[in-house]
């Protein structure tokens, strides 16, 4: 039976830019099949770029995706609060190694720069496979399931009861405690942290993450006990890692012992050793983890420098 796969990727685009591309990227679950997302500047006759061009290409066989293409625009959203990205959403059915997109997803200056997030979900097989209902889409269609609530503060989450005590043993134990009760109270987390969370495990798609976004989900479903998005919001940290947000990457790697993070710390540490091991946030790193990501960095193959390395560091494995 296919089953459906989620991924995120988040290309950066500025105005000295050709384009940028996420590469090719496996989707779990279909050993032959896998995905791409690219992001150019479409030029005017002044070889300026006028907008932006966002393209999906799927290899391997045929396949479904729908999703969201999101662009942000950096130098907005840096003077602008309540500034609100440019949402394109998609519905595209591909055969093998061929490529759907937008010529325009939104204009752009001659001077810009832009982060372009593509949330997809592929259902392997394309046409020939009928696409699973999603719990969300049942709830909707019955809103009289709601028959618990998830109460943070003075905001409310309706849900169902059932699904609560399937999704989490803590939730099972809070509402089965009282049976006349049917609400969960969780007052150490944000709001938007538990919605979101609530929002992923009932199928919806979650956009506009950002890696601190992602980690208090982490950590409410590390909590909570809720195992399934673990795995796929840590899959989410390491394929939008950024030199920009390396320390904090870097420490919830090691205090949260996340393997595949750890690799990817040491590979970045390894192409901007320079300038990452000079910063200042670089410092203020448990002495511990930077000692890791020195390891780490030297298991990338690069040999390092005796003046990076302290002198009671130990760099054995």
């Amino acid at each position: 039976m296919s089953k459906l796969f989620t991924d995120s990727v988040t290309l950066s685009l500025f105005e000295e830019t050709e384009g940028d591309s996420s590469g090719l990227r496996k989707v779990r679950g279909s050993p032959n099949l896998k995905w791409s997302f690219e992001v150019t500047p479409k030029l005017n006759e002044d070889e300026c770029a006028e907008c932006l061009s966002a393209y999906i290409r799927v290899v391997g066989g045929p396949a479904t995706a729908t999703g969201t293409i999101v662009a942000t625009d950096s130098y907005i959203k840096e003077k602008e609060s309540d500034y609100d990205p440019e949402t394109t959403r998609f519905k595209f059915n591909f055969e093998n190694g061929e490529k759907h997109g937008f010529e325009n997803i939104i204009s752009v200056e001659c001077k810009f720069y832009f982060e372009v997030t593509c949330n997809i979900t592929i259902m392997p097989g394309g046409e020939t496979t009928v696409a699973p209902t999603m719990v969300h889409e049942l709830i909707e269609l019955n809103p009289g399931c709601c028959d618990a609530v998830i109460k943070i503060g003075e905001r409310e989450i309706k849900a169902n009861r059932g699904f609560l005590t399937m999704l989490s043993p803590e939730f099972m134990a809070m509402l089965n405690a009282d049976p006349e009760n049917n609400t969960i109270t969780i007052d150490d987390f944000a709001y938007e942290t538990v919605e979101r969370v609530i929002n992923n495990c009932c199928g919806r798609i979650v956009a506009f993450n950002t890696p601190e976004s992602i980690m208090e989900m982490i950590r409410f479903c590390e909590k909570y006990n809720i195992k399934p998005p673990i795995a796929k919001l840590q899959a989410w940290l390491k394929t939008n890692f950024k030199v920009e947000n390396f320390f904090q990457m870097a420490d919830y790697a090691w205090k949260h012992s996340v393997k595949p993070l750890q690799d990817k710390c040491g590979k970045v540490f390894n192409k901007h050793v320079e300038k990452l091991s000079h910063h200042p946030d670089f410092l203020q790193l448990d002495p511990t983890v930077v000692a890791a990501i020195f390891k780490a960095g030297a298991a990338t193959g690069k040999t390092y420098s005796r003046r990076y390395l302290s002198p009671d560091s130990d760099d054995s494995d």
